[in-house]
């Protein structure tokens, strides 16, 4: 299957992206955010944020104020004073290190800990390793390659999954829930 998936935040070794730059807001240099996190408080306490544009380029700014609107966030960076300042973080992603994220209740997990986990079958076959997730809008997407490069897109959602076990590295999944690409 060649289509074109869903844009899908990149993570490095260290970072984690809880964010993406959408576009200016107003003239003052303020950005609309699509905030990728469900930790609403994420954002308020947050001093700085390292902002990676589609380019690979990144840079360390400051957050000099924030405010919810329309479902989405608006942010102003020190520095970042014009619509054409403002323009230059479009598409950019934020991201935050991974040691910064708080620790999670027994059973959750944070997706960017998916990516390499072994898939398993209620069998217990395996179908291959997480490589990517889709965040889709609606309901994440895992895709899964297996050691013969096929791909399998798996909904992340509970009807589907059966166990999530990050530090054994492994995954168990209802196969009706799988599509083959």
């Amino acid at each position: 299957m060649n289509s074109s998936p869903p844009r899908s935040p990149k993570e490095d070794a260290d970072s984690v992206t809880i964010g993406i730059v959408l576009r200016p807001h107003g003239i003052r240099g303020e950005v609309v955010v699509e905030p990728l996190t469900d930790n609403e408080t994420r954002f308020a306490s947050l001093e700085d944020v390292r902002v990676v544009r589609p380019s690979g380029s990144s840079v360390r700014l400051k957050i000099a104020s924030l405010f919810p609107h329309k479902g989405r966030l608006v942010i102003q960076f020190e520095g970042i004073k014009s619509i054409e300042d403002a323009e230059t973080l479009r598409a950019a992603e934020l991201r935050i290190p991974i040691a910064s994220l708080p620790s999670l209740p027994e059973g959750s997990y944070y997706h960017h800990e998916l990516r390499g986990l072994d898939v398993r079958l209620e069998s217990g076959a395996s179908i291959g390793t997480v490589t990517d997730l889709w965040e889709t809008g609606a309901t994440p997407v895992l895709v899964i390659h297996d050691d013969q490069a096929r791909e399998t897109l798996l909904p992340l959602v509970d009807a589907f999954i059966l166990e999530v076990n990050v530090k054994g590295g492994f995954m168990k999944v209802k196969a009706s829930g799988t599509v083959s690409a």
